[in-house]
């Protein structure tokens, strides 16, 4: 057995600063499945919208602040057998987008139930912390259903984790001990890459025999590799921190093979021989603009070129530092040949609020000095969102005289700002300006989008309440909503404005601070979900579609991005769903994208070209539907191929 040694080159420790980016990735805009509704009806084909000046909207009574509510639910296995004894959060989602306060906790019992007795109105991440268990994914859009509200009914799903094991030896074969080795997953099993640039890893240290294990593992593709520059900030320094990674089986970033892990199964023999080659230094300093407090933090990475896989990280710390402009030093050893992506953020207790643009760094043969790497202040954009009741005489009617009545709440709706990017683009690493932005608003429905770096942006909201659809959305300059709006509550207006279609996108430059965004919300939305299927005596489409659209029939509307809407088709049973729908004339087309990960993240409106397509494909469809305020269908099925 081969003892650890000493880093020969005396590196002074440091304590780095681990700084997260407090963000989620924003829910898929429609689910794959319908949640039971009222009893069904029918849309009628062709049928002709109501028109006409709505009766003046009285001005509502002004409701009794909601009181705290209790979020019960159940934590299970992937059989959907009761996981007992676990810790179960709830933790407000960001309003305002700062900071999550402190989450709640309780433990499942016996049953796998669990109650948080009494929380305040509003958007919660719920889920379960478990051993050697991660949160199971929807297979269509590769994240977890975690988002919910007091008064629903929780489904907490857990899976076993995969496990990599395997030895780590020197070049003579003897094993090496106490050395860091890591497990990163560079895209799922369906074939996704990262929606984010902060990857999940898994890490281990090797025992006395060189052998580590490395469980908990959500299922997906991996590169396993070990020593190089520590990623964790704190715990002991490892004897093998100047030296570069080495990458199963023996290798380089780009000569590692991959491993295959999933869901409970534990994958063996991934045994590292280790190469025992010095890394290169990269070193500099990292300014800060002129009055910005001193307690603040900032975190320096370097990630290989083309990808967003870490290569190297270290920690700048301000404490003691006077406020106003300064320079810190910086230091990431163990770094090989290469070219790479040099990164820079930083913040405090209101969370991220610095950061600096990328920068290539290309490492040959020597040390990299003198890097200088300047941070600036994140921009902002802040707004209200509003609610409109349904008009009386529209709640009167069938079907919205059945409906239940509901508190109508702006928290529970959660704004996202997106970077625009156009869709179809050629493959890139994923960045920091992919990761949507989001708020929920206070109950006053004031929100405020924060950590945004300099772009333009698309809005989109997502209403927790099903009786709830996005009526309009004016940003400040902008010109006025002019779209006929045949919904209720509203009278038809003019054409639409050659704007129209770029509402809901907004540009900020650094340290910008947007306001006078405004969201109007309006009760009466429909649902419509189903399946789609063969017609009867057609061959069957192949591939099958993997995903619907919903597009305005009025051509007055073809500029409206807040009438389209997409949902994903479940393989299998070809089950859809659409929510928070406005009521309107529509046109179904069912179509098999060619790239589900993209159709998924960026919906195809966005895109004026993708637009278009959608629109002469819609109509040589021709399947219309209409959709009246408060409907609710369930059951509609779509056969395909579509024809006249």
């Amino acid at each position: 057995m081969k003892a650890p040694r000493t880093n020969p080159a005396a590196l002074p420790p440091s304590a780095a600063l681990a700084l997260a980016l407090l963000l989620a990735p924003a829910p898929a805009r429609a689910q794959a499945r319908p949640a039971p509704t009222p009893a069904p009806q029918k849309p009628a084909a062709g049928q002709a919208p109501k028109t006409g000046v709505a009766a003046p909207v009285a001005p509502a009574p002004k409701a009794a602040r909601p009181k705290p509510a209790p979020l019960a639910g159940r934590v299970v296995g992937e059989g959907g057998e009761p996981i007992t004894n676990a810790p179960v959060y709830a933790s407000p989602r960001a309003q305002g987008g700062g900071v999550r306060p402190q989450s709640n906790v309780v433990t499942s019992d016996e049953a796998g139930n669990f109650v948080f007795p009494a929380l305040e109105p509003g958007l919660y991440s719920v889920g379960a912390t478990v051993p050697g268990y991660v949160p199971d994914v929807d297979p269509l859009t590769g994240r977890a259903n975690s988002t919910f509200r007091p008064g629903d009914n929780a489904t907490v799903r857990l899976v076993r984790g995969g496990v990599v094991t395997g030895s780590v030896t020197d070049q003579q074969g003897e094993p090496l001990v106490a050395i860091s080795v890591r497990a990163l997953r560079v895209r799922d099993l369906d074939g996704r890459a990262p929606q984010t640039p902060y990857p999940f890893t898994g890490d281990d240290r090797t025992d006395d025999r060189g052998v580590y294990r490395i469980y908990g593992l959500a299922p997906g593709i991996y590169v396993v590799y070990a020593g190089g520059s520590s990623v964790a900030s704190f715990g002991p320094v490892s004897p093998y921190g100047g030296e570069v990674s080495t990458f199963y089986p023996s290798g380089t970033r780009d000569t590692a093979a991959e491993v295959a892990v999933r869901a409970g199964q534990e994958t063996g023999g991934i045994d590292i021989r280790y190469r025992e080659e010095w890394g290169r230094r990269v070193t500099g300093t990292v300014e800060s603009p002129a009055g910005f407090p001193a307690d603040f933090g900032v975190s320096v990475s370097l990630a290989y070129a083309g990808t967003s896989m870490p290569a190297g990280s270290a920690g700048v710390s301000s404490a003691g530092a006077a406020p106003g402009p300064g320079e810190r030093p910086f230091s990431i050893e163990g770094i090989a040949d290469g070219d790479y992506e040099l990164t820079a953020q930083g913040g405090g207790r209101d969370g991220l609020s610095l950061t600096a643009a990328p920068q290539r760094v290309s490492v040959r043969g020597g040390d990299v000095t003198g890097l200088r790497v300047t941070l600036v202040p994140l921009a902002s954009a802040s707004g209200t969102l509003r609610i409109e009741p349904l008009a009386q005489a529209e709640r009167g009617r069938e079907p919205c005289k059945e409906a239940r009545p509901s508190p109508l709440l702006p928290q529970e709706t959660l704004v996202t700002a997106t970077a625009e990017r156009p869709r179809g683009a050629a493959p890139r690493a994923v960045s920091r300006l992919d990761v949507p932005r989001e708020a929920a608003p206070e109950e006053s429905g004031d929100f405020t989008l924060r950590a945004l770096e300099p772009a333009r942006y698309r809005l989109s909201f997502r209403p927790f309440d099903e009786s709830l659809y996005v009526r309009s959305v004016q940003l400040p300059g902008a010109a006025p909503n002019t779209a006929p709006n045949t919904a209720p509550n509203t009278a038809p207006n003019r054409a639409p404005s050659a704007a129209a279609a770029a509402r809901d996108v907004f540009e900020v430059r650094s340290g910008q601070q947007l306001k006078g965004i405004e969201v109007r919300l309006a009760e009466g939305a429909a649902s419509f979900g189903g399946r789609v299927a063969p017609a009867e005596g057609a061959t069957p489409q192949t591939p099958p579609p993997t995903r619907l659209y919903l597009v305005p029939q009025e051509r007055e509307r073809a500029e409206d991005l807040l009438r389209y809407y997409e949902s994903a088709v479940a393989p299998g049973d070809g089950a859809f769903s659409f929510r928070n729908v406005a009521p309107g004339r529509y046109l179904l087309l069912a179509r098999a994208e060619a790239d589900a990960a993209d159709a998924a993240q960026r919906p195809a409106a966005w895109d004026a070209d993708a637009r278009a397509r959608l629109r002469r494909e819609a109509e040589a469809a021709s399947a219309p539907v209409q959709l009246q305020p408060c409907q609710r269908t369930p059951d509609f099925v779509l056969r395909y191929p579509q024809t006249k």
